[in-house]
């Protein structure tokens, strides 16, 4: 059977190629749909089991965007005094408390290290969002020659990256968190300092104040049973000059925009695959009547009606599976290079693309693509395969 559905469906080229093509469409469509919103809710998950802090404090004399800070890599370059800290702590409700200083705007002019963003400076003595994320389960002194990467940083040739003429060794790697940390690379808020005031980048940021007791963001956890919320209110009503903000409201906003891209997504797939399955059954119907002669010859010479239903399906496999499989490559192949531009247009979390996450998005691709051809298909072989040998051949025309 399986070399007479061949012969069948290689001498039909037109047809075969029009086949293959819409199945190729609906499943290239629904594989970069799956799996974009699979890897965007994944980030927003980890975002929001993982992140660590429950409240961050920016600087309130600049316009800084709370969600651009914790969820994207996007360099920003706001400051305030590291006082504030102190402020914080003596609020109650506040468990721990911890600066961080955004420094040098990574670049090709200034560093040998792709794929990381910014040079973010930390405190090792208070920290409990960097540490959580190490490979290593103890935490380990760095040196000032020491830095930690994002887990999207690409490994450096001998673990080394040069930042403005200093070379830093890589001490260690995140684990992949879904944020802005994944592109970034972390060090000695000290270090840091030191970075900043000596890149010729930041020199005009330093002229009423030099960067050595400045802070860009103050990281809080809070105690069990307070709410987030109203500590954050509590800061930003009070002369605490920073602008607090509870990361659960970020995380929310996370949530609406990944809700709004996947019911779009959603509805563009729904939309691909009506007219797909419309399209579908337009072919399979009209093969099925161009055959009626040939299926009528088959069950003449003693074929079945089983074997004639057979017969019309396995062809459609064929050409379905076909289809499927070129369109879930093909989506595969796109899915990274979409997940980039999505990141630079929404400011979306993400989670990460990995060989398991393809061949799972290939097979469903295949699956989806066999039922689909199979609804389109079934009722035109069933009727088909339905005729008597004599009605089939006296109606029909043979290709």
């Amino acid at each position: 059977m399986f070399l007479l559905a061949w012969r069948n469906v290689t001498r039909r080229k037109n047809q075969t190629i029009i086949t293959i093509l819409i199945t190729f469409i609906a499943i290239l469509t629904f594989v970069t749909t799956q799996a974009t919103i699979s890897v965007l809710n994944e980030g927003v998950q980890l975002a929001n089991s993982r992140l660590g802090a429950d409240v961050i404090v920016l600087p309130h004399t600049v316009r800084a965007d709370a969600f651009q800070t914790i969820l994207t890599a996007d360099p920003v370059n706001i400051y305030m005094n590291e006082s504030i800290i102190d402020d914080i702590r003596k609020l109650p409700g506040v468990e721990q408390i911890t600066p961080q200083f955004f420094a040098q705007t990574l670049n090709q002019s200034c560093c040998t290290v792709g794929g990381a963003k910014r040079l973010v400076g930390f405190d090792e003595s208070s920290d409990f969002v960097i540490w959580p994320w190490l490979s290593g389960e103890e935490r380990i002194k760095l040196a000032p020659d020491q830095i930690l990467v994002g887990g999207a940083v690409p490994p450096m040739l001998g673990g080394k990256a040069v930042i403005l003429g200093e070379g830093f060794w890589v001490a260690d790697r995140l684990e992949t968190t879904g944020t802005g940390m994944d592109e970034t690379i972390f060090l000695d808020i000290n270090v840091a300092r030191e970075i900043a005031k000596a890149s010729p980048y930041l020199k005009s940021l330093w002229v009423e104040e030099p960067p050595d007791h400045l802070i860009s963001a103050a990281l809080i956890r809070v105690e069990e049973g307070v709410d987030p919320a109203l500590l954050a209110d509590v800061i930003n009503n009070s002369d605490i000059k920073g602008n607090a903000v509870a990361v659960g409201r970020v995380i929310s906003r996370a949530k609406d925009q990944m809700d709004n891209m996947t019911k779009f997504l959603f509805l563009l797939w729904g939309a691909v695959a009506i007219t797909a399955a419309l399209g579908l059954f337009g072919r399979f119907n009209s093969l099925a009547r161009e055959r009626k002669k040939e299926i009528g010859i088959f069950r003449a010479i003693g074929g079945q009606r089983s074997g004639a239903f057979g017969l019309i399906l396995f062809e459609t496999l064929l050409m379905v599976v076909t289809g499927g499989l070129l369109g879930s490559l093909t989506a595969v192949f796109l899915i990274q290079p979409l997940l980039d531009w999505i990141r630079e247009l929404a400011q979306l979390p993400q989670g990460t693309w990995s060989i398991i996450d393809a061949v799972y998005s290939t097979l469903l691709g295949l699956g989806i693509a066999i039922a689909l051809g199979v609804a389109s298909a079934i009722y035109p072989a069933w009727k088909s395969a339905s005729l008597e040998p004599q009605e089939a051949i006296s109606s029909g025309g043979l290709d």
